[in-house]
């Protein structure tokens, strides 16, 4: 959506003067290594502050070859959680998909929930997802390395939306081949409370979550990449599967 996308520039905009934030040069370079699938130069030591607004020009570089911004990524493994933008890319496969396993320079796979807002701010519907990722994008030190790097998102995988009770953290499992990789979704809290308080910075910083949004809470990343010839899969009870072929 080109107003999300307004709404990440707006951002940027409003960050504080002193802050540093990276150069467009260093960011296109990053992004540029990303695409080519090579290992990009991190980026320096940052704080919070500047990482957002390194992954405002990230995200605005990135959204031409990926997409448009369609929806916000939390990862919600640990709290606070950290967010970032979902690309057009992040959303167009449908499972049952088969993807080239080397998607990425590190790729990863993270279970997660994508969820549907209505009208009161709720979401309304929910789907599994499967967020594929390139660790090579948030590589460094902690929090300010996931944020400026946009959380390390690069593909997806979407399950079929239906009804779902946000109020409990959902039991899941995600499976590689038969193999469990993680017995658990992950989250630090209930999808209901995890969108609550991300609406309401939403909502602080002046950019509100509107009906349709969709806002994606990500589990931690299996420990082991995809090969090819594997078959991954998310069964969350109670809404639904997702899988993925990988060649």
């Amino acid at each position: 959506m080109r107003r999300a996308a307004a709404a990440l520039l707006a951002t940027l905009a409003a960050t504080p003067a002193h802050a540093a934030c990276a150069e467009m040069a260093d960011v296109a370079r990053f992004a540029q290594a990303l695409l080519e699938r090579r290992l990009p130069a991190p980026f320096p030591a940052m704080t919070e502050t500047e990482a957002l607004c390194a992954q405002g020009r990230l995200v605005a570089t990135l959204a031409q070859p990926w997409g448009d911004v369609s929806g916000h990524a939390l990862a919600a493994d640990a709290l606070p959680t950290i967010a970032g933008a979902l690309f057009h890319a992040n959303l167009r496969a449908m499972s049952g998909a088969t993807i080239e396993a080397a998607f990425a320079v590190r790729p990863a796979v993270a279970p997660g929930l994508l969820l549907r807002i209505g009208e009161d701010g709720r979401a309304t519907a929910a789907a599994p997802y499967l967020a594929l990722l390139d660790l090579a994008a948030v590589q460094g030190a902690g929090r300010p390395a996931r944020i400026a790097g946009n959380l390390g998102l690069r593909l997806g995988v979407m399950g079929a939306e239906a009804a779902m009770d946000a109020a409990e953290a959902p039991m899941a499992t995600l499976m590689a081949d038969g193999g469990v990789m993680a017995a658990v979704l992950g989250l630090a809290a209930s999808p209901a409370a995890l969108l609550a308080d991300f609406s309401r910075a939403r909502a602080a910083a002046g950019q509100p979550l509107r009906p349709g949004d969709l806002v994606a809470l990500l589990g931690p990343a299996a420990p082991v990449a995809p090969r090819p010839g594997e078959s991954w899969r998310l069964d969350i009870r109670g809404l639904g599967v997702v899988a993925v072929q990988f060649r």
